[in-house]
């Protein structure tokens, strides 16, 4: 397992970057998710466009306007302090992964003032191009109408349905935690493990919802383009809870492989080196030990579900990229995934770690109890849209 990209970059090429261990394995899987995302996104709201099911809408700027010395000082500020503090955790990533990683990032003791002028100078530099360009077509102050499609907006929606997610993701983790401080709450709501999903996607649904509605999108339609979107950044991020370590695996697997030609790996993993540390201490580490203090072994082989939950949503990915092209009833390939979605995560929580509830007599997981219900929805949902718009087309 590879906690950070320094265990990767060691173990695949045989070359040791410290400044690399300031890049979890887990946030860089996310990082490449939300670009995928954007991707997939972007292609279906074009697609969309050009049949006339999305249109465009007018949005007025104000332009010309000269260069103001508070937009430059503000840039100049934000490329200090990133020069500042990142060319030092470059130069010494050792102090921004321990324990004291707060107090180093915080303080003004610790950075590179040479980083931090360079990058300043950049940014000012950066602003100053860029409202040349802006002068030298509206050389005069005015206010100009523009359309606004909406792929362009694809950039904004992701940065939202980040922030909103990784938030919801946050604090649907929490529910399941017991504190006793407020120190506790605030140290893992800002510390880089601990999400759920469904957290994630139950907030960033709202939240990108009125985000859509306010910029006047029709929302069956963008609903339907982001189902592919969604289930294909659930696949992938699965990937970083793989590659980490990161406790998201399955019960422990003691039954006898059904064939031969199935992987070792993909039957029963033992995640040695995991970022959390679960597990026994391994005789030997592989890594040197100024990689860090990840060299724990689990004890029995267990599923890998992140590999299994990757599978069944590229399977289901296939499937409404598919189906977007077929189906003619707006918003349906949007329940569907609402569907797929919630039976996929319900089944694989039988063979997943997790706390289970008892309610009313049944005893799940937190997750597949939402699962269910996003699964109920979609089927709800689904009648209601085709019997609607059957009724429309009958009556038109």
């Amino acid at each position: 397992m590879y906690p950070n990209l320094r265990y990767a970059f060691y173990d695949i090429l045989g070359l040791d970057i410290p400044a690399l261990a300031l890049v979890q394995s887990y946030g860089f899987f996310l990082a490449l998710t939300f670009l995928a995302c954007g991707v997939a996104l972007s292609l279906d709201l074009k697609r969309r466009e050009n049949l006339g099911l999305l249109e465009g809408v007018e949005e007025t700027r104000e332009v010309g306007k000269p260069l103001s010395l508070v937009d430059v000082f503000v840039n100049a500020l934000l490329g200090f302090l990133f020069g500042f503090k990142g060319l030092y955790a470059i130069q010494y990533p050792d102090l921004f992964i321990g324990p004291d990683a707060r107090d180093y990032l915080l303080s003004m003791e610790h950075g590179s003032w040479i980083g931090g002028i360079v990058l300043a100078a950049l940014f000012a530099l950066s602003k100053f191009r860029e409202k040349k360009k802006e002068l030298e077509l509206y050389p005069a102050p005015q206010t100009i109408t523009e359309t606004i499609m909406p792929h362009q907006r694809v950039s904004d929606i992701i940065i939202i349905a980040a922030i909103s997610g990784i938030a919801g993701a946050k604090l649907l983790y929490m529910t399941e935690v017991d504190y006793s401080s407020w120190e506790g709450v605030v140290r893992d709501f800002f510390s880089g493990s601990g999400l759920s999903v469904y957290g994630g996607f139950i907030l960033a649904f709202f939240v990108v919802s009125y985000y859509i509605r306010s910029k006047k999108i029709a929302l069956n339609q963008m609903l339907d383009a982001c189902a592919p979107a969604m289930i294909l950044g659930t696949g992938l991020g699965r990937l970083g809870c793989h590659f980490s370590g990161d406790g998201d695996w399955g019960d422990p697997n003691r039954y006898a492989k059904p064939f031969s030609w199935i992987p070792d790996w993909l039957w029963g993993y033992r995640y040695p080196n995991n970022v959390i540390n679960e597990g026994l201490p391994m005789d030997e580490c592989y890594y040197p030990d100024n990689f860090g203090d990840y060299c724990h072994i689990l004890q029995e082989p267990v599923f890998p579900t992140p590999i299994y939950e990757l599978i069944i949503c590229l399977i289901i990915f296939a499937i409404l990229w598919v189906l977007r092209h077929k189906v003619t009833y707006h918003g349906i390939v949007f329940t569907v995934y609402l569907i797929l979605t919630g039976m996929q995560r319900f089944l694989l929580e039988m063979i997943r770690v997790n706390d289970d509830y008892s309610v009313a007599g049944f005893s799940l997981s937190q997750a597949q109890y939402i699962a269910l219900g996003l699964f109920i929805i979609g089927v709800i949902m689904t009648i209601i849209l085709v019997g609607k718009q059957r009724k429309m087309r009958t009556d038109t």
